[in-house]
C-alpha cells in the first residue's frame, strides 16, 4: 500500500500544474496528418523526417534500405496500434521486426494515465549504435518548435511488447531477466541553448528483477522531468543490465510515450539561466578545478559535489579540495541572486592518481623439475591494487589478482630469474621484486626404478597403465608412497 499512495502523490502533483500556461503533446489532433498503415504506424516511418505539433518537434530517421535490402528506422515515430501480442519466440526475434508497433496499455492515454483504446502514441527506438560512435549525437531527441528554451513538466511513459516479453523469455538477443540486480530504464536528458547536455537527467525503471521476481509494468506510468529544470531540448537514452561491452545493448531498446508537457516559454523568460559551458580545467590527486560561462543576472554561485552543496562562488571558476584520489565525483553550479534560482547544471570530474604501489614483499618460490610456484604479501597502495604481473627472465608470463602464481612447462636443472609487479586502479606500477630459483635435475628413469616399488602409473589425462614404467615414449605421472613424480621418456 505504501508503493501505490507515492505513485498516486506523484500524479497528482502532475496533474496539479496542467495550468493555462502548459503546453501538452496533443496527438489526437495531429494524428491525421501522420498517415497509418493497416498495421497502425505512419507509412512514412522508413523515410527521413520529423513529426511535430504546434510546440514538439520529434526526432525520426529512416531508409527502406539500410544495407543489404533492409529498411531501417530510428527515433521517434506515430502509431495507433495498440498491439499487446507477443510476436518473439526462444532464440528468435524475427516476429518482431514487422511488429514494432505495439503498447503494452493497449493505446495512448488521457491526462490521468489511463489507456484509451485506439489512441495514438509515440513509439520510439534508441538507435544507440550511432551515439556510440558519435557523443554529440542523439537519435531520440525532442525540440521545441518555436526555438525557446523550457522547463519541464513530465510525460506518460509504456513499456513496448519488444522488451517487455524479452526480458520475461529472452529471445533472438536479449536473456531473460532472471538474476537479482537485472534492470532496463529509461533516461532522460537536458540539453541548453548550446545543444550540449545540462549534466541532469531524470532515470524511470522500466523493468527489474529483485525479491527473486521480475517486476514491470504493462500499464502508462507517470515519468517526472520537473528535476531537468529548464532546457532547449530533451534527449532519451536506455540501460540494460543485459548489454554486450562491445556491441551495447541486447534488450530491445524501444518505449512508448504520451502527453509530453512543458511550461510556456513566456512563463520562463524571467528567470535565471542555468549555468552552461561547465568545463573541468584541471585536477589532482586531491581536487578538480570547475570553470563555466557567466550567467547574466547573477550575483553568485553554489556548488554541489555528488549532490551535497559545497560551497559558494562569485566568479565563474572553482576548487573543488580535500577530495580522494582516482574517484569520479559529480560537480554542479546553480546560479542565484536575491530573487532567483537557477536550474542546476552539472558534469562529472576525476581525481588523478600519481602514487604507486609498493613494491610487493617476502617474494618466495619453490621449484620442481619442470614448475615454480611463487607467492608474496599483497602490495599497498592509496587507491587499491588491480593486479599482479609475474616476468619470468624479464619477459611477461601471467597477471593474476592474487598474490601467488604457479609457473608450469619449466626445463629441469635450469636457473630461472622470477619478478613481480604490482598495479594500481590508476594504471601506476611498482617497482618489481625478484627471486632466482634453479628448477632440480629430473631423476633419472633407473634411479626411480631403485627406489620402492612404484604403486601406480598414470597418463596426464589421469589414464591408469599399471604399476610398472611403460617403456613407450610420453609423459606419465608416477605415484608411489604418496608421492607424485612427472617422467619423461623418449
Amino acid at each position: 500500500m505504501k508503493r501505490i499512495y507515492i505513485s498516486l502523490i506523484a500524479v497528482s502533483a502532475a496533474v496539479c500544474m496542467q495550468a493555462a500556461d502548459t503546453l501538452t503533446l496533443n496527438l489526437p489532433a495531429i494524428v491525421d496528418s501522420y498517415t497509418q498503415t493497416e498495421d497502425g504506424y505512419w507509412e512514412d516511418t522508413y523515410k527521413d523526417g520529423v513529426i511535430e505539433d504546434d510546440i514538439f518537434r520529434f526526432s525520426h530517421t529512416g531508409t527502406s534500405d539500410g544495407g543489404g535490402g533492409m529498411a531501417y528506422w530510428e527515433g521517434f515515430t506515430l502509431c495507433t496500434s495498440g498491439d499487446t501480442t507477443n510476436y518473439g519466440a526462444i532464440g528468435s526475434s524475427d516476429g518482431w521486426i514487422a511488429k514494432q508497433w505495439g503498447c503494452m496499455a493497449g493505446g495512448g492515454c488521457d491526462s490521468m494515465g489511463n489507456a484509451v483504446k485506439d489512441a495514438p502514441y509515440l513509439v520510439a527506438y534508441w538507435g544507440f549504435s550511432m551515439e556510440l560512435a558519435d557523443d554529440t549525437y542523439h537519435s531520440v531527441r525532442v525540440d521545441f518548435t518555436d526555438d525557446e528554451p523550457h522547463k519541464c513538466i513530465g510525460t506518460w511513459i509504456c513499456n513496448h511488447p519488444w522488451p517487455y516479453y524479452g526480458n520475461i523469455n529472452g529471445d533472438g538477443f536479449a536473456s531473460a531477466f532472471t538474476k537479482e540486480g537485472d534492470y532496463f530504464a529509461l533516461v532522460a536528458h537536458g540539453l541548453n541553448e548550446q545543444d550540449e547536455p545540462t549534466g541532469v537527467s531524470v532515470r524511470l525503471m522500466l523493468a527489474t528483477y529483485s525479491n527473486g521476481a521480475l517486476h514491470q509494468s504493462a500499464d502508462w506510468q507517470y515519468m517526472d522531468l520537473q528535476t531537468l529544470g529548464t532546457v532547449s531540448g530533451i534527449y532519451f537514452t536506455m540501460e540494460t543490465s543485459d548489454a554486450d561491452a562491445l556491441y551495447g545493448a541486447n534488450t530491445a531498446v524501444y518505449f512508448c510515450m504520451d502527453r509530453l508537457s512543458v511550461l510556456s516559454a513566456d512563463r520562463e523568460s524571467q528567470e535565471l539561466a542555468r549555468p552552461t559551458g561547465l568545463k573541468v580545467t584541471s585536477s589532482g590527486e586531491d581536487s578538480i578545478v570547475l570553470t563555466w560561462n557567466k550567467v547574466q543576472g547573477a550575483e553568485e554561485y553554489m556548488l554541489w559535489l555528488d549532490s551535497t552543496e559545497y560551497g559558494k562562488a562569485t566568479d565563474t571558476c572553482y576548487i573543488f579540495r580535500d577530495l580522494l584520489p582516482y574517484k569520479e565525483y559529480t560537480l554542479a553550479v546553480v546560479a542565484v541572486n536575491k530573487t532567483e534560482t537557477s536550474d542546476m547544471a552539472s558534469i562529472t570530474g576525476m581525481t588523478t592518481d600519481e602514487t604507486a604501489p609498493t613494491i610487493p614483499q617476502s617474494l618466495q618460490a619453490e621449484a620442481t623439475q619442470h614448475s615454480i610456484t611463487l607467492t608474496w604479501l599483497p602490495s599497498e597502495d592509496n587507491v587499491g591494487i588491480k593486479r599482479y604481473t609475474v616476468y619470468t627472465d624479464g619477459e611477461p608470463y601471467k597477471r593474476t589478482t592474487t598474490c601467488s602464481c604457479d609457473i608450469v612447462g619449466l626445463d629441469a636443472g635450469r636457473e630461472y630469474m622470477l619478478e613481480v609487479e604490482a598495479e594500481d586502479n590508476a594504471g601506476n606500477k611498482s617497482e618489481k621484486a625478484s627471486v632466482t630459483i634453479t628448477t632440480p635435475e629430473d631423476t633419472a628413469l633407473e634411479d626411480i626404478a631403485a627406489e620402492t616399488e612404484v604403486q601406480s602409473v598414470y597418463t596426464t589425462d589421469g589414464k591408469y597403465v599399471g604399476n610398472v614404467i611403460p617403456a613407450k615414449s610420453g609423459i606419465y605421472i608416477v605415484r608411489k608412497n604418496s608421492k607424485q613424480t612427472i617422467i619423461f621418456i623418449n
